[in-house]
């Protein structure tokens, strides 16, 4: 099954940093990696597309994020699951084989990885039983909840070991 048969793709725009700082307001604006980076009074989705997955659309270094907030965003792309598809796919679980792909499809210009709308519509995927997604993702989860873990002990290790010891 082809991404555009079961999601809406909105590429996203790219907001600069003064137009959130000029602009008071409550909705979040996202950044690429999935950080608010301010807030203001727009949004790239209505009530009715979430949640909903996102990605960013440069630089992308294998990411996508399960959205259930109102939001809008910076250089980051927005799927937005078509109605009939709502029941059907666990985003969690998409989100994740979305993100296994992403390194090996994106193009190329001047060094930075590019995941255009084309390239990104013309994914195709084999989709099981939402059951079946559940389950797998399940496993996954325990994983990626132990490797984000290892990440906070290694980032102290290592903070630790740039600190100037005297004795």
């Amino acid at each position: 099954m082809k991404v555009k048969e079961m999601f809406d793709i909105n590429q996203g725009h790219q907001i600069t940093d003064e137009e959130i700082y000029n602009t008071e307001g409550i909705i979040p604006v996202i950044t690429a990696r999935n950080e608010i980076k301010g807030h203001w009074n727009k949004s790239i989705v209505v009530k009715d597309d979430i949640p909903c997955i996102t990605y960013p659309t440069k630089a992308n270094s294998g990411e996508a994020y399960v959205q259930y907030d109102i939001f809008d965003a910076n250089n980051t792309a927005v799927l937005i699951p078509k109605k009939e598809w709502r029941e059907k796919i666990f985003l969690e679980w998409f989100a994740y084989k979305l993100s296994k792909t992403f390194l090996k499809i994106a193009t190329s210009k001047e060094g930075v990885n590019y995941l255009n709308r084309e390239i990104v519509e013309e994914m195709d995927f084999d989709i099981p039983s939402i059951k079946d997604q559940k389950k797998e993702y399940q496993s996954v989860e325990k994983l990626i909840k132990i490797r984000n873990k290892l990440v906070i002990i290694f980032e102290n290790v290592d903070s630790i070991l740039n600190k100037e010891i005297v004795i």
